[in-house]
């Protein structure tokens, strides 16, 4: 089992940047997920309302790559928890974005009242 932070970074040693951004701004197509991968020529950018998509989206685009890519498929064991934990941050107005260098807000959630 792996966990989101782990596929990001596995992800980054097989040359492959990625970029998903939670925006509390918008109603709908709140993730954004941009995947790069230079030595390939390849950049894809898309935005979904759920993180189970965007987890498929990654998977299968990385796996289009050159590589090896077959850890990809390893249960990751903590989807619901970062899922929640961002739509959360979301509901209450934060745009955050995660990526291999860890987590960067961009605007922070409002306060819970």
């Amino acid at each position: 089992m792996t966990k989101v932070a782990d596929l990001i970074e596995l992800a980054g040693f097989a040359g492959a940047t990625v970029w998903l951004k939670m925006d509390g701004e918008r109603a709908g197509h709140r993730w954004t997920v941009v995947l790069a991968c230079p030595d390939a020529g390849f950049q894809y950018r898309r935005d979904v309302s759920r993180f189970d998509h965007v987890i498929e989206i990654v998977r299968d685009e990385l796996a289009r790559l050159p590589g090896d890519w077959s850890w990809l498929d390893e249960p990751i064991e903590d989807l619901d928890e970062f899922a929640e934990h961002y739509e959360e941050l979301g509901r209450r107005g934060a745009i955050v974005i995660v990526d291999g260098t860890g987590e960067r807000t961009v605007r922070p959630a409002s306060p819970v009242s």
